[in-house]
């Protein structure tokens, strides 16, 4: 008689930092940095006691580099098309050993990665990455003295109360909105204005002033 098994979920694999070498375009930059980052990795037999490709390998294709930079100084048509070879090669070769850092970085911890890949002379990609919403911002309004204040919005707020200031100590009340954004209007151009906003919850609260956001009026 078979018997029914109850299925488990997997566990999601959270994917981990994309690590990027920033290789120099010169040879000679290249060379330099790429024995660098390589006598880094080697150095940490902790997380890369192997590597691929092979130490071996590695090594000689940074020793092809070293000696075609040294042919070319001559400037030879054939050294200097050696050495856009031995070029391409190392960074190949660099490439691999920054996939291997990239594994190994991603099977760890979340939390010892930046020393990881800072210790190995390597980068975290920020390709993707939005920077975080202000919470409030000061923009240029379509005519002279005129300024749009734009907010995140605020949870379970009912009204937004927009204030500006010259000292940041006197603040003058503006506009009273329900949506996350203003425009001021009669501003002086060419003077430096201070903003800022609070917000009536539906609860019946009064928040805190934002933080304070600066501002030259055209």
């Amino acid at each position: 008689m078979s018997s029914l098994q109850k299925s488990v979920p997997s566990k999601k694999n959270t994917k981990g930092p994309r690590i990027v070498l920033h290789l120099p375009r010169d040879a000679q930059g290249l060379y330099t940095r790429g024995v660098a980052i390589w006598n880094a990795v080697k150095a940490d037999k902790t997380h890369f006691p192997t590597t691929y490709p092979p130490a071996a390998e590695v090594d000689a294709d940074l020793q092809a580099l070293g000696d075609a930079l040294h042919a070319a100084e001559g400037g030879s048509p054939s050294a200097k098309a050696a050495l856009s070879v031995a070029s391409d090669k190392v960074r190949q070769t660099l490439e691999l050993v920054g996939k291997v850092v990239e594994s190994v970085v991603r099977a760890g911890p979340v939390e010892d990665a930046p020393a990881i890949i800072s210790n190995v002379l390597m980068y975290e990609s920020k390709v993707g990455r939005r920077s975080p919403k202000p919470e409030l911002e000061a923009r240029e309004g379509a005519t002279s003295g005129v300024v749009q204040l734009i907010a995140l919005a605020v949870p379970s707020a009912a009204m937004y109360y927009w204030e500006y200031s010259l000292d940041q100590e006197t603040w003058t009340a503006g506009a009273q909105t329900v949506q996350a954004r203003s425009t001021l209007t009669g501003l002086r151009p060419g003077q430096v204005y201070y903003f800022r906003f609070r917000t009536f919850q539906r609860e019946g609260l009064m928040t805190d002033s934002s933080s304070t956001v600066s501002f030259m009026v055209r």
